[in-house]
């Protein structure tokens, strides 16, 4: 089933791993709030939402082995990399 959804990994499941990956904020609840690598605030609502101050989307790079790491990117540092999904 799992091979429908692109891969081991659900959707969902993909998600809360990379969302793992960001830093949490101090005093903040981390289920929420988090920064990216750049330390831009990154809100778990706002998932590849570009018009929301807080969104994020998910980032691969190429790794050796032909691995590819995903990370958290803030949707204005995303949209210099690689292009997101159009609204609907």
């Amino acid at each position: 089933m799992n091979a429908l959804f692109g891969g081991t990994f659900s959707t969902h499941a993909k998600r809360v791993a990379v969302w793992n990956r960001a830093a949490p904020i101090p005093g903040c609840d981390k289920a929420i709030w988090r920064c990216d690598d750049q330390g831009r605030i990154i809100r778990w609502s706002d998932y590849e939402d570009r018009f929301s101050r807080y969104g994020w989307t998910i980032l691969g790079q190429r790794r050796a082995l032909g691995r590819q790491v995903h990370r958290p990117v803030h949707v204005s540092q995303a949209a210099d990399a690689a292009p997101l999904r159009k609204a609907a």
